[in-house]
């Protein structure tokens, strides 16, 4: 994309802090989270969005437009907050450092549709949208104890 250049980053996917096994179901269960970037005037964007756990990081698609992204070439500083699917009372925030790298095959943004949406590609983009995945580099993790996070009153429905 034409007048976007990569912010330079002295972290690697090692640095990551770990993310506590007691939050990984959360994770794991279709989540929504909703992660912020910082926007040139200095204010936070925040936007919903589908992701990945493997274990160690957390990744998230966007297309190249997208304002997060562009947010995230000036400055890498990035959080998400991940609410368990049937219970609000129990979620993860993680803050930390992004790793944006090109993904010209399709081939995260495929592997989300097929976790979210049973499908082998991702229908949605339009002719000349280009991909990237964002890979959170955790610095710091909270997990916090709410009350109620583990017996939430009307849950929707049990998680998966």
């Amino acid at each position: 994309m034409a007048g976007v250049e990569p912010q330079e980053t002295s972290m690697n996917l090692a640095d990551s802090a770990p993310i506590p096994e007691h939050v990984h179901d959360i994770l794991t269960d279709l989540p929504t989270g909703h992660i912020a970037t910082l926007r040139e005037d200095g204010r936070i964007s925040v936007n919903p969005v589908a992701l990945l756990f493997d274990g160690t990081h957390v990744r998230v698609s966007t297309i190249k437009s997208r304002m997060k992204y562009k947010n995230l070439m000036r400055d890498d500083r990035v959080a998400i907050s991940v609410p368990h699917r049937n219970n609000p009372n129990r979620y993860v925030e993680i803050r930390g450092r992004a790793l944006v790298e090109d993904d010209p095959e399709r081939t995260f943004i495929n592997e989300i549709a097929r976790v979210y949406m049973d499908a082998d590609e991702y229908p949605f983009d339009q002719p000349g949208d280009e991909r990237a995945t964002i890979t959170i580099i955790a610095e710091q993790v909270s997990t916090p104890a709410i009350p109620l996070a583990e017996d939430a009153p009307g849950a929707p429905d049990e998680a998966r």
